[in-house]
């Protein structure tokens, strides 16, 4: 089965059994011993969970604290952020080097340490915006990566950033009080009768038909999955003229004769800076901007063209952004957002959230 296909059967699972299936296809596919496949929030590309292999957990902690100062606080070779912009957000060591590891920083102090002889790095995005990351290595006398392995795990990184956004939707729905405005879900059998629909997923209903009857674009998505496609997706405009987005999905443990398939809905929402982070800090609405493109590592520039403000505001924002989160440059900000906010909360098993930050409000930081 084609990388990508294996990929996307892999959706009918959570996070964690969609992780392991990932470094179990990719083992087989492109080869490696060591591999970190995390989670991020896309609006900051910060890291809100990480599954390892290949490596025991000793010292995890502070190899986890300098690959991320060297990745967030410095300009190291093959950053995610900049990965994130690329056309194809693929790349390996060995070739960002010309073959001399020892221009990478995280090579010199960490990476060489561990027996590494070359490292390749993917950023997972869809529609976008970015939802992981993964990073394999391999050690000793294994082969570098080949440009054939960076187009096979780019051809299925779009595969694995739906997976990843999936499962945390379909976490989602099991967490109450955890988001304002949940995903709901409903069950469609193969003779396209409706098994049980959620609260939540009947509002939604009522947003697309408000006559009593299921909108034909759940037997659509239904339909696409029976017929082989394991994440259909289609968006729509409800009556009030948001965009209510469909997802489905395999329900796992059924037979093919039974094809059940679940599917979720939700609204289509933007991603931003926490809630969390911008009332412990007081942001305002525009620093929430600022701050969360800075973390993505936009130039002043940049953010002035996105948020179609001048470069001098720009600037004026980071500075109370600065002020109010006590740093004084950027690398002190992403720092301070990472240790203070995402750290804690991933280190006591926080579960990340489908549209950034997390789902599990009560972890206490």
């Amino acid at each position: 089965m084609h990388l990508r296909s294996a990929v996307r059967h892999l959706a009918a699972g959570d996070l964690d059994a969609a992780r392991r299936g990932l470094d179990t296809l990719l083992r087989g596919a492109v080869g490696y011993d060591i591999a970190a496949i995390s989670t991020v929030d896309p609006a900051t590309m910060l890291w809100t969970s990480c599954y390892v292999s290949g490596i025991d957990e000793a010292g995890s902690r502070e190899r986890e604290r300098l690959l991320f100062d060297l990745e967030f606080c410095g300009e190291d070779l093959n950053g995610y952020a900049e990965l994130a912009t690329r056309r194809v957000p693929v790349a390996t060591l060995r070739e960002a080097t010309g073959g001399d590891l020892a221009q990478a920083a995280r090579w010199r102090l960490l990476l060489h340490g561990l027996g590494v002889t070359d490292e390749l790095r993917a950023v997972l995005r869809s529609a976008g915006q970015c939802w992981g990351t993964l990073t394999l290595y391999r050690t000793g006398d294994a082969p570098a990566f080949t440009a054939q392995d960076v187009a096979l795990v780019a051809d299925a990184g779009t595969a694995m950033a739906d997976v990843f956004r999936l499962t945390l939707l379909r976490a989602a729905l099991d967490v109450p009080g955890g988001l304002e405005h949940p995903p709901g879900m409903l069950l469609v059998h193969p003779d396209g009768a409706l098994g049980p629909v959620s609260e939540t997923a009947e509002r939604w209903l009522s947003l697309l038909d408000d006559r009593g009857r299921v909108p034909s674009v759940v037997q659509s998505v239904a339909a696409a999955v029976r017929a082989g496609n394991p994440m259909a997706r289609a968006a729509v405009p409800s009556r009030a003229g948001q965009y209510v987005v469909l997802h489905g999905s395999p329900v796992s443990g059924t037979t093919v004769e039974d094809r059940l398939v679940a599917v979720i809905i939700e609204s289509a929402r933007p991603v931003v800076l926490s809630d969390a982070i911008v009332a412990a800090h007081g942001l305002t609405p525009r620093e929430r901007d600022v701050t969360g493109l800075a973390a993505l590592g936009r130039s002043t520039r940049q953010i002035a063209n996105e948020l179609d403000i001048s470069p001098f505001t720009v600037g004026d924002h980071l500075k109370s952004a600065f002020s109010k989160v006590g740093v004084r440059s950027r690398s002190e900000l992403v720092a301070a957002l990472y240790h203070q906010h995402y750290r804690p909360r991933s280190e006591q098993g926080a579960q990340p959230g489908p549209y950034g930050w997390y789902l599990d409000h009560n972890v206490a930081v």
